[in-house]
């Protein structure tokens, strides 16, 4: 990250936290009985971590929703949208505050198997040998989604019948998402991109491009005489957003999954998923 990217950053959670201590203020003075969150507490540092949080969250939407008219074309987190809402742990005036992006699109989507192909059946087959589980599960797997249609969670398969023992080894490298797309090689675990090339050497080669380079791309897999594995693209549409916010005696941990579209004629960013964790001051959830 440059300095300038840096700074963009802490200017930025700077100006949440003069915001959220403004809107915090406010919300005592008028005794409002709608907080952000009904199931938060009502005291003014309660107020303060809703409001950086969400306000944290709103940049990411923003920026994510540019770059699909700045850079359509290519994702991964070495942009500069990315750049520019990402930020490690921080000590703020208020407290301590972070914000980190996951690229949901580096793991493969398991719903792709309710219309399953017979690349999809092989490359599925291959991920569970893997894995060190029976490739038979693939084949259950598909037949499953095949009739009762995408899953909102991966874990959603033990309900009928998956063990829990191949879930949790699908787990690191495989999702469940609402929208179709691609594994994005820019963002892909090395262990993936080795099933999917089914070659450990290019898979090698092309994480140490990535590292060097920031990026992959259609070019970059020509140049080293490397064909795009079936299933993988450049792009990414779909994000997990983790923040952290701390203010005086509050502490709040914010999830929230976004989809983007961009469509012929739509574009936009919609939040999927939005989890809240709010510690009060004895470290519990309240």
């Amino acid at each position: 990250m440059t300095t300038r990217d840096k700074e963009t950053g802490v200017v930025l959670v700077n100006v949440l936290v003069v915001l959220a201590v403004a809107g915090g203020l406010m919300l005592l003075l008028v005794n409002s009985q709608d907080a952000v969150l009904g199931r938060v507490s009502r005291s003014a540092d309660a107020s303060i971590v809703e409001q950086i949080a969400l306000g944290a969250e709103a940049s990411v939407i923003d920026a994510l929703r540019r770059d699909l008219d700045d850079a359509p074309e290519i994702d991964h987190l070495n942009e500069a949208w990315a750049l520019g809402v990402i930020q490690d742990e921080i000590k703020l005036p208020t407290g301590i505050f972070s914000l980190q992006i996951s690229d949901l699109q580096a793991r493969f989507n398991i719903n792709q198997m309710a219309a399953i192909t017979a690349g999809t059946q092989d490359f599925a087959r291959r991920l569970m040998i893997a894995l060190d589980q029976p490739p038979e599960t693939a084949n259950e797997i598909g037949r499953i989604l095949k009739a009762v249609g995408p899953v909102q969670y991966l874990n959603a398969l033990s309900e009928f019948g998956i063990s829990q023992e191949a879930i949790n080894a699908m787990a690191p490298y495989v999702t469940a998402l609402p929208i179709n797309g691609t594994i994005n090689l820019n963002s892909v675990d090395p262990f993936l991109l080795a099933v999917m090339l089914q070659n450990d050497s290019h898979a090698s080669q092309l994480v140490r491009m990535r590292e060097r380079q920031g990026s992959l791309s259609l070019d970059t897999l020509l140049g080293a005489g490397v064909l795009r594995p079936q299933n993988s693209g450049f792009t990414s549409n779909a994000y997990r957003v983790d923040i952290l916010a701390e203010a005086g005696s509050a502490r709040l941990q914010v999830q929230t999954v976004v989809i983007r579209r961009n469509d012929p004629g739509v574009k936009s960013v919609e939040i999927l998923e939005r989890r809240f964790v709010y510690v009060g001051p004895d470290g519990g959830g309240m």
